[in-house]
């Protein structure tokens, strides 16, 4: 219980400083009344990932999906972007996490899963923003780039969890757009909350 509630705490700080990133760039700056929202949500999702996570190593990993998901989540959902300046940041920070992971779990191995997962999920989605640069933008292949880390390091059931249910979320986000927007089949959505939904559920859930 106690690791649950560091855990929520911390992430719910991290949140709270996070926010002003969104200000970098014009186009992406949230209202400041969405700040405590997000970070109370934030906080709630880490405590909830933490309290069916096994390792404790892996907390500060779950802290860092919630904090850094919630903002860019926020932001696709507000502007249809990704911003480089907080796509840099979280992918600095969960370099450094699963270092500091492996080296306390001795699980050196999942350093190369994370790897290989990164790359693998960019590969799927850089290829699909090729065949479909309307419909996939480079910023969700540089996340998805940053959501195969959490994936490949949590296993292969996590990986296609991140990969699947990213395309099944996002797919229900097309439909929302058509049904509730009134829009058409070139309508665009924002990819991103989705992925980022699918990425958080399958690393506290099927690793």
């Amino acid at each position: 219980m106690v690791a649950v509630l560091v855990t929520a705490l911390l992430t719910a700080a991290l949140a709270y400083a996070l926010f002003a990133l969104a200000g970098t760039d014009p186009r992406t700056v949230l209202p400041e009344r969405a700040r405590l929202p997000l970070t109370l949500l934030a906080g709630v999702l880490a405590g909830a990932g933490s309290a069916v996570t096994a390792d404790w190593w892996t907390l500060p990993l779950v802290g860092c999906l919630a904090a850094f998901g919630v903002l860019l989540g926020a932001i696709d959902a507000r502007s249809k972007l990704l911003p480089n300046a907080v796509l840099v940041r979280f992918t600095a920070v969960a370099l450094l996490l699963l270092l500091l992971a492996a080296a306390a779990g001795g699980h050196w191995g999942g350093l190369l899963g994370a790897a290989a997962g990164a790359a693998a999920l960019f590969a799927v989605y850089f290829v699909l923003a090729l065949v479909n640069p309307a419909g996939m933008g480079m910023g969700d292949v540089k996340l998805a780039a940053v959501l195969g880390l959490f994936g490949g390091w949590a296993g292969a059931s996590a990986w296609l969890g991140t990969l699947l249910g990213g395309f099944l979320l996002g797919g229900l986000a097309g439909l929302g757009v058509l049904l509730i927007r009134r829009g058409s089949r070139g309508s665009t959505f924002p990819f991103g909350p989705g992925m980022l939904v699918a990425a958080f559920a399958s690393f506290v859930l099927l690793a």
